[in-house]
């Protein structure tokens, strides 16, 4: 246990030698700290230049948008709904048209229908009263011959 304290012991010392040691970079003397704290902030500065420098190139892509084309475009869409907007406005007022004259020809052919079956109706009790008058016309001359054979009606 003894071994153990003793290299805990010297491995604080050299620790403490450690950052204690001075380096010399270009003739200036620099301890582990400050050489750490100065890659963190060239490492910061480096990074919000390269930052700034995207936002620039999106500034820039932004101020060469050609508004005049966006707003030639926009006018054209809105032309092209406008167009649209009277072709279906035409197209509805057709249908309503067609629908109109087809109501009419069904009306029509209704009417027709109806007149047709009167008409039919009409002459079937022509036909029947006919047919009773001739049934009965031959029946009175049938009659006619059994009571008198002779007669020759």
């Amino acid at each position: 246990m003894a071994d153990l304290g003793d290299n805990l012991d010297k491995l604080e010392e050299a620790k403490d030698a450690l950052a204690n040691k001075k380096i010399s970079v270009l003739g200036l003397s620099f301890s582990w700290t400050q050489l750490v704290v100065a890659a963190g902030v060239v490492s910061s500065a480096v990074g919000t230049l390269y930052a700034g420098f995207l936002m620039y190139q999106k500034v820039e892509e932004v101020a060469n948008l050609d508004v005049g084309a966006f707003e030639q475009r926009m006018e054209l869409i809105e032309q092209k709904v406008t167009s649209v907007d009277d072709n279906i406005y035409a197209i509805k007022e057709d249908l309503k048209g067609d629908i109109r004259r087809v109501q009419d020809v069904v009306e029509s052919v209704e009417r027709s229908t109806k007149d047709t079956m009167r008409d039919v109706n009409d002459d079937l009790r022509a036909f029947r009263l006919d047919m009773k008058q001739l049934e009965k016309d031959i029946t009175d001359k049938l009659q006619k011959a059994l009571d008198n054979p002779l007669a020759g009606n």
